[in-house]
């Protein structure tokens, strides 16, 4: 309901008639169409595993095919409306692969802003989420400097969007400008879950944080926090849980029930902590991000992340290098059955709730960007990744030991 009912408040802003304008403002001032899209191509040197950008696909490259145009390559419009020099609307549609294989238009913004003063901004609709330093833009692929961003450090975050509302403070503080944001809303993306045909539903779940942010000259910093509280149960994992919950278990040890409370997904949260630095100046650019999450489910695991970024212009190209890695801060939960007839039957089911680790990859890239001309580049990047235990990969096999080179080339632009 929250969600149309901005969609209607959108849709009358941006079809106000003339007389309600400001004078100051022609019929080319008010509206502005932008797009933005990114053709790209995978190649991974194994077939034993798929690669994802982020944890919102299915399927990658390597294991469903060898090299793949979809990974990367998506198409972005957006619609901006300014009514006055106050208030403005912004909508924003984009097409990439999805969680069910399809590249079906998703509505990523449609907002209301209201910006009273230099110092305040109010926001209400379908609003990026950008806990993360540069997650708002993450789609907009000539807006950041890699290939895509670093997937051991963005690939664990696929909420993009949250239908609410937000507030922003602006004010100068010594000689930079400090802001602070505050977010809430209800988080509505579905996820894939690998193995299985089904997906979590996010829809429903409350979703709020906010970040401070400081920028002094060539240095920007913040540091941000958000909560999600998941509302949603996995049908598949609901199963698993019956079995463990069952009388005839809970007769010999009140271990198994006990994990599956643990383990549950519904009315559990998730919690993103992030800090990050960017240092741009002449033709050296420097990024160093940390993040940390944590789950009150055993089903999906906490983890640590980070990655520094070099990077060094010459003319029109930009070679750059990073190291990213995310691990795991998970400890191996059992039910305390013996491993015997007919619980080991029991505890196979406990190893599929919580595969352990989860979360373990660390990546080497190299890349070098090329600004072909003014709203167009052309990228090469290849990575080192060691990843054989990273949910950032699909139907993995057996004898995949964990390594693979990805070679990505793209082509960026916006219009």
């Amino acid at each position: 309901m929250f969600s149309v009912l901005m969609r209607y408040l959108l849709l009358c802003l941006i079809l106000l008639p003339g007389g309600a304008r400001a004078e100051t403002y022609s019929e080319q001032d008010l509206f502005s169409l932008s797009g933005f899209a990114t053709l790209g191509a995978v190649y991974n040197s194994t077939d034993q595993g798929d690669f994802l950008r982020d944890l919102s696909q299915r399927e990658g490259v390597g294991y469903t095919r060898r090299l793949d145009f979809g990974v990367d390559s998506l198409l972005g419009l957006q619609l901006d409306a300014r009514i006055n020099p106050a208030l403005s609307a912004s909508a924003q549609l984009i097409s990439h692969r999805r969680y069910d294989n399809r590249f079906t238009p998703e509505l990523n913004w449609a907002f209301i802003k209201y910006e009273p003063s230099e110092t305040l901004q109010l926001r209400t609709g379908r609003l990026g989420f950008d806990v993360y330093m540069q997650a708002d833009s993450r789609s907009v692929g000539y807006s950041y400097l890699p290939v895509r961003p670093p997937v051991d450090y963005y690939g664990g975050l696929p909420i993009t969007y949250l239908d609410g509302g937000d507030l922003v403070l602006k004010y100068p503080i010594g000689e930079g400008i400090a802001r602070a944001k505050f977010a809430i809303g209800y988080a509505k993306e579905k996820l894939p879950v690998q193995n299985s045909e089904g997906h979590l539903d996010l829809n429903g779940s409350l979703l709020w944080g906010g970040y401070f942010d400081y920028q002094l000259q060539n240095w920007q910093f913040r540091v941000g926090y958000a909560r999600l509280k998941l509302e949603n149960e996995l049908a598949d994992l609901d199963l698993l849980l019956n079995v463990l919950r069952s009388p005839q278990l809970q007769a010999i040890s009140n271990g198994p029930a006990q994990f599956a409370d643990d383990a549950m997904i519904k009315g559990k949260t998730v919690e993103f902590i992030s800090a990050g630095m960017i240092y741009d100046s002449g033709p050296l650019q420097v990024q160093l991000m940390l993040r940390r999450l944590l789950a009150t489910t055993i089903s999906y695991p906490n983890n640590d992340a980070g990655y520094l970024m070099l990077a060094y212009r010459l003319g029109a190209f930009t070679p750059y290098a990073s190291y990213s890695k995310v691990r795991p801060k998970v400890l191996k939960h059992d039910m305390g059955l013996p491993d015997i007839p007919p619980f080991a039957e029991v505890n196979a089911i406990a190893r599929l709730v919580q595969p352990y680790p989860l979360m373990d990859q660390s990546t080497y890239s190299l890349g070098l960007r090329y600004d072909v001309m003014r709203n167009l580049d052309l990228k090469f990047q290849v990575n080192r990744i060691d990843g054989r235990d990273s949910l950032q990969w699909a139907n993995k096999q057996p004898a995949w030991d964990g390594r693979a080179t990805i070679y990505s080339l793209t082509l960026d632009f916006v219009f």
